[in-house]
C-alpha cells in the first residue's frame, strides 16, 4: 500500500455502511462498486463473500485501485478504469453502488445506470451538496428514492422496480 495516504481517512465516511448492510440484505444477485473505498470495499467484499454473491469494483484512482486490489478473488473483480464512458451499462445488477472520483461524474452513471440495477445506492445526496454532484439532475430518472439522513454525508437508495416507501433504515 505504498501510495496509500491514511491521514485523509474520517470516519463520518462511513455513513453509507447502514445502508449497503440493509440493501445487500434485502437483494440478490451481483453488486457493481463504482469506486473503492476505506469501509465500501472491504463491507461489499465480505457481505458479498459469504452471501456468495459476485462483487465487480471499478477504480479509477491509482492508489485507491492498489488498496481494492488486495480483495481481488474469482468472486470480486477489481479493475482499474481511466474512462467512465467505457463502463459496460446492459448487464442487470442486485445492486449498484456509486461513489467514485470524480465527483462530478457519479451523476452521469446515476442517469445511465437508472434501469441496470434492482437497486442503485449512492453516497454524498445530501441537499447542501448538490451543488456540486448536482444528484437533482438524477433522481428524476428513478421511481422510487430513499433519502437515509441519519448518518452525514447522507446516502439514496433508488429503484425503478422495488418499491422503497416501507424501507427503514
Amino acid at each position: 500500500m505504498s501510495g496509500i495516504d491514511l491521514s485523509q481517512y474520517k470516519s463520518s465516511e462511513g455513513s453509507h455502511i447502514p445502508v449497503l448492510i440493509k440493501i445487500l440484505e434485502m437483494s440478490e444477485g451481483p453488486v457493481l462498486e463504482l469506486g473503492t473505498g476505506y469501509n465500501s470495499t472491504p463491507l461489499l467484499h465480505w457481505l458479498c463473500r459469504v452471501s456468495g454473491r459476485h462483487l465487480v469494483s471499478y477504480e479509477s484512482s491509482p492508489q485507491f485501485y492498489e488498496l481494492a486490489g488486495n480483495y481481488r478473488r474469482p468472486d470480486h473483480e477489481v479493475h482499474f478504469i481511466e474512462d467512465w464512458d467505457t463502463l459496460d451499462t446492459t448487464k442487470h445488477w442486485g445492486v449498484i453502488f456509486i461513489d467514485h472520483a470524480p465527483g462530478v461524474r457519479r451523476v452521469e452513471e446515476m442517469i445511465r445506470l437508472a434501469n441496470s440495477a434492482d437497486y442503485v445506492v449512492v453516497h454524498d445526496t445530501e441537499e447542501k451538496s448538490d451543488w456540486h454532484y448536482k444528484y437533482s439532475r438524477g433522481f428524476p430518472n428513478y421511481k422510487y428514492h430513499y433519502d437515509y439522513k441519519k448518518g452525514y454525508p447522507n446516502t439514496s437508495v433508488l429503484s425503478n422496480v422495488k418499491d422503497l416507501s416501507k424501507l427503514e433504515i
